[in-house]
């Protein structure tokens, strides 16, 4: 396995059970999760609880969205699997348009984002995945990592989620070039594109 490798695909394409075939190959791996569970809310368990009961007891797990870059360079692993990018780059977006976590205003204020305002956003989370790749490649270790192919569907209907999906693209299309193998998932089946 090469030192950055990325698995993308759609929504439930089979793309992290890949990963995790590809992370067995390795003893020491640190599971990356960086999704956030918010209080009540079954589905989200439901999908935290399928994705520990696939993972070895051997393996480590880091629950995390911030940091990543600090972490990766302090830990020992030999592989991490960062699931999923997607997620990460949606928390990090949250966090930078609202460091209080005030979600109650957070529709409004994104609907007044000057270009400005987006190509900053941006560029705060895109020096966070750059970081990460930076991390990676200083140390000994792997990373794989897990990201969702949103290019393929309509253009979302809100600035919100067209900002973010933008943002996806943009960051997959770094990870892409950066890693040196990537695998696109369509149901269940690999296909090696890099």
């Amino acid at each position: 396995m090469n030192n950055i490798v990325l698995v993308t695909g759609g929504a439930k394409s089979g793309k992290s059970e890949y990963a995790e075939q590809l992370a067995m190959e390795t003893k020491d791996v640190c599971y990356i999760a960086t999704g956030i569970k918010l209080a009540n809310d079954p589905e989200m368990d439901l999908r935290i609880k399928r994705h520990q009961e696939r993972r070895p007891d051997s393996w480590t797990t880091e629950e995390r969205y911030e940091g990543l870059a600090t972490f990766i360079s302090k830990s020992a692993a030999e592989l991490f699997l960062l699931d999923d990018v997607t997620m990460l780059v949606t928390n990090l977006f949250y966090n930078f348009v609202s460091p209080t976590n005030d979600f109650a205003q957070i529709d409004e204020k994104i609907e007044r984002f000057s270009t400005d305002d987006i190509n900053a956003i941006n560029n705060r989370v895109i020096q966070e995945i750059k970081a990460i790749i930076t991390a990676v490649k200083e140390s000994n270790s792997k990373i794989v990592l897990v990201t969702n192919e949103v290019g393929l569907g309509v253009v979302p209907g809100t600035k919100q989620t067209r900002i973010l999906r933008d943002l996806y693209g943009l960051v997959n299309q770094l990870l892409a070039k950066e890693s040196s193998e990537v695998t696109f998932v369509i149901s269940g089946i690999p296909n090696k594109i890099k």
